[in-house]
């Protein structure tokens, strides 16, 4: 035991100054040139120095934890950018998709306008009216096809309505404009004429009533009469009487 201690102690100072010896020196020689050596600097160098190398060692894990907080903060940012443009192009998408099908709508009503208007003038064109009427009402069937969008109006229905127009037995001039406003047509109504007195027959002469469409009728003598309830204003303003015969009984 004493003898093992004894060895120990006496190995104590060489491996000291070997550890000494094994540090890595800075030697300057005269001229100003400096070399690293791990033994001691040759005689002729002007100055050495033992160059600590224990802090040279860097400590990488406070480094490694940046670069990884930083490859993350990298790649959430790249994800928030990836979903910002798929919403972009998902908005863009939309959009378009709703441009679209507003065109697609608004060609469709053209031609669907275009299509009322041409069958409205058609069915004024059937009956025999003067060309001024006829200019009129096709003016009026310009707006056909918006009307019908807005009512909802069926072509069964509309069918309906102008074969009612035909069966009744009103002149051309009405059956023309009951025949545009079937298909929705902006009819202006039609104005009273005002004429003379002395055109209306005597009292002891009455007419018979023709045809009449929602507010006037014509008698067979071509006199036009309003209808304010059950009784007849005559163009003059005389309040007529409908007789069971179907003739009007005006006063004098």
């Amino acid at each position: 035991m004493k003898l093992a201690l004894l060895i120990a102690t006496s190995l104590l100072p060489l491996l000291l100054c070997a550890t000494a010896q094994a540090q890595p020196r800075k030697c300057t020689a005269a001229d100003g040139k400096v070399t690293y050596s791990d033994v001691a600097c040759p005689e002729r160098t002007a100055s050495e120095r033992v160059v600590e190398t224990r802090g040279n060692t860097l400590d990488g894990s406070s480094l490694r934890e940046q670069a990884q907080k930083d490859k993350a903060a990298a790649a959430q940012s790249e994800a928030k950018e990836q979903e910002r443009a798929a919403q972009t192009a998902n908005q863009r998408q939309q959009s378009q998709a709703q441009a679209d099908a507003d065109a697609k709508q608004r060609a469709l009503n053209a031609a669907g306008d275009e299509a009322a208007n041409a069958n409205c003038v058609r069915d004024v064109e059937r009956q025999q009216v003067d060309e001024t009427l006829k200019a009129e009402l096709f003016a009026a069937c310009r707006t056909a096809g918006a009307s019908q969008r807005q009512s909802g109006m069926t072509e069964g229905a509309l069918r309906d309505c102008i074969r009612n127009v035909e069966r009744t037995g009103a002149p051309p001039w009405d059956k023309a404009r009951q025949s545009a406003v079937c298909h929705g047509a902006d009819v202006k109504p039609e104005p009273l004429v005002v004429v003379p007195v002395n055109r209306f027959r005597p009292h002891n002469q009455p007419n018979m009533l023709g045809a009449c469409n929602a507010n006037q009728c014509q008698d067979t003598a071509g006199q036009r009469y309003t209808k304010n309830g059950a009784v007849l204003v005559r163009e003059d303003g005389k309040f007529c009487q409908l007789t069971a015969d179907n003739r009007v009984q005006c006063p004098r």
